[in-house]
């Protein structure tokens, strides 16, 4: 059930997709104001701020900090994915991080 919580002690994901403007988005964000209601830790980025966010965490010396903290978090809700083409080495990290998270957190994905 989604609105219990049970997905993310589960460490389940969930993909939603549609056409613009049918509520992706709104739908993720209720899933993680629910989330936050029921106490669990959750992170939401669009793909840019994604990136924009790992580029910031590359420069400053702070990526495995940043990538731990990801890979921590109960819920990872990452929005708009799909609409830009990824480089290899964020194709590298998302990868990475989704791996590191396998089994461990839940991860919610608008496309």
């Amino acid at each position: 059930m989604l609105t219990d919580g049970s997905f993310i002690e589960k460490s389940e994901n969930l993909l939603i997709t549609g056409s613009t403007g049918c509520g992706k988005s709104y739908l993720a964000c209720a899933m993680r104001r629910n989330a936050c209601l029921l106490g669990y830790r959750t992170l939401y980025y669009s793909l840019n701020r994604f990136i924009e966010a790992l580029a910031a965490a590359r420069l400053d010396g702070t990526y495995i900090r940043w990538i731990n903290m990801i890979a921590k978090t109960p819920l990872l809700i990452i929005d708009d994915f799909g609409l830009q083409p990824l480089t290899y080495d964020m194709r590298l990290t998302l990868l990475q991080i989704l791996e590191d998270r396998f089994a461990k957190g839940a991860t919610i994905v608008t496309s």
